[in-house]
């Protein structure tokens, strides 16, 4: 497989949230909607679960996979406040 480097790859953010019941992910080209897609199921869900965003590019082999580029944020849901708390990757 030949890469036409004229064409920029497109961006794309992984996002997952990870809680004692389950969890949710997904894929966007939109970072700030994975972002608040990560929050959002964050407060909706009791404390002490967690969620990432990572930016990501399609797998070069041509596998439907993604490989992890760099990590934007993680977020977490406070014990003690219930609040969704930010660290930046």
């Amino acid at each position: 497989m030949t890469y036409d480097m004229r064409h920029e790859p497109p961006k794309l953010y992984a996002w997952d949230v990870w809680a004692r019941d389950g969890g949710r992910g997904g894929v966007t080209d939109d970072r700030e909607a994975a972002i608040r897609n990560v929050h959002e199921a964050l407060r909706g869900l009791k404390t002490g679960a967690s969620g990432k965003v990572r930016y990501v590019a399609l797998a070069p082999d041509g596998t439907a996979a993604y490989v992890d580029l760099r990590t934007v944020g993680e977020a977490r849901r406070d014990e003690a406040t219930g609040a969704v708390i930010w660290r930046a990757g």
